[in-house]
């Protein structure tokens, strides 16, 4: 087996752009390790400096196969991935909704300009198109015809007409263009989705399951074969990042965790070719993964610009990664068959500083009745049913006796920061 050293080099530059096979000059297709070269410790070659280890055919055609079964439906349309989603493009593509038109960098500024909110002191010009990965849209519904004629080139028209209104006018009219953007910035659209479990959120302040195998437990369980085997690989080949995860993991509710493995959630896509970014939220004492099922692909070379390597990952092979620290993109898809999901198994650093799976069960609860009360003192149209400071009221202190519980029977393990001390 193949070993190599590397130096890292200065990629930021590739952050939300596709790789090329220009990015890389070392083309992995056999089993081998990389790791990144310590000048301090030229001959280290450790899970201290290791970047990746590659090792091909590692599931079973019978354990891919069921993995399949078990998650390609998590992966949907999704708008939410920021710059591992790419350049946003000229439209905003969504199979269920259509394309729809982003506002431009200079449609904003005019925006801007007209609301008396701008810095410009001269009326905003056109320039060329910023390659951004987020951005709003417009509403389409919303640009009524009658008032701004056939929707091709309504804005331009627009401008030309307030550009002499007085002020005030102006004011007004941008108040009401505005009004035609979405509040939601996206990104570009991909096929991606998430299983297993999350943690807490300020908006969703208790722990709980992803809406897939919570909707589709036994199919979820469909994939327990292959993930089972991923957690042998992974704790064979890198043993130490291993049972760093395997401590985290004995802090959380054993409901908390995919199966008899370390892991707490996957994020899952088909036949999507992300741009550089780096993963985030999972736990950096720990490693990544990421390994492929499906009837096969070509192209999509997982590429790793910072070390120059180009991996060829195919179904059944597995790829023990350094996702967190490292940039890492995928070559463009070659031909029109491919089917590839792919699927990335971590823990979720702060899924340590959950409680016990009823402990967490109950706050959804209490959220959700509060929600649903309608003479609650905090409520408000759309209200989620969280308010500040909620979780050291006597409401809450109520809740839980009424329920047989307190806080403390709650705790099942740590914080994260009990566990790094």
């Amino acid at each position: 087996m193949k070993e190599y050293v590397r130096k890292q080099i200065d990629r930021e530059d590739i952050l939300g752009k596709f790789a090329t096979r220009d990015d890389f000059n070392l083309y992995i297709d056999d089993d081998c390790d990389l790791y990144s070269y310590n000048p301090n410790e030229p001959d280290q070659k450790d899970e201290g400096n290791i970047i990746f280890k590659f090792r091909k055919g590692v599931f079973s055609q019978r354990e891919q196969d069921l993995a399949y079964e078990g998650l390609r439906e998590g992966a949907t349309e999704s708008q939410n991935r920021g710059l591992a989603a790419g350049p946003r493009g000229e439209t905003l593509v969504s199979g269920k909704r259509g394309a729809r038109d982003w506002v431009e960098p200079y449609q904003e500024q005019v925006i801007e300009y007209l609301s008396g909110h701008s810095l410009l002191e001269d009326f905003p010009k056109k320039g060329a198109a910023i390659d951004e990965t987020r951005g709003r849209v417009w509403l389409r519904s919303k640009v009524d015809p009658e008032v701004y004629g056939e929707y091709e080139g309504w804005f331009d028209r627009w401008v030309e007409q307030v550009k002499g209104l007085p002020k005030d006018q102006q004011i007004e009219q941008a108040a009401q263009v505005d009004k035609m953007i979405s509040e939601t910035n996206y990104a570009q659209t991909v096929m991606s989705g998430i299983a297993g479990y999350f943690d807490r959120y300020p908006r969703i302040p208790y722990g709980r399951p992803a809406a897939y195998n919570d909707k589709y437990p036994e199919k979820f369980e469909k994939s327990f074969p292959y993930l089972n085997k991923l957690n042998q690989v992974f704790q064979k080949e890198l043993p130490f990042r291993w049972g760093m995860q395997r401590a985290a993991a004995d802090k959380l509710d054993p409901k908390f965790l995919i199966s008899d493995t370390v892991f707490t959630t996957l994020t899952i896509n088909h036949n999507w070719r992300t741009a550089g970014h780096r993963d985030a939220g999972d736990l950096n004492a720990g490693f990544s993964n990421i390994s492929g099922v499906g009837k096969g692909w070509k192209g999509y070379v997982f590429t790793l610009p910072e070390w120059e390597v180009g991996i060829n990952l195919q179904p059944g092979d597995l790829l023990l990664v350094n996702n967190h620290e490292g940039i890492h993109s995928n070559t463009e898809p070659e031909g029109e068959d491919n089917d590839r999901l792919t699927i990335v198994a971590y823990f979720r650093e702060k899924m340590v500083d959950l409680k016990s799976w009823d402990y967490e069960c109950l706050r959804r609860q209490f959220v959700e009745e509060r929600r649903a009360n309608k003479d609650h003192p905090h409520q408000r149209p759309l209200w989620n049913g969280v308010s500040p400071g909620m979780w050291k009221d006597n409401e809450w202190k109520q809740y839980l006796s009424d329920h047989n519980l307190t806080d403390e029977d709650g705790v099942f393990g740590n914080t994260i920061e009990d566990f790094f001390s």
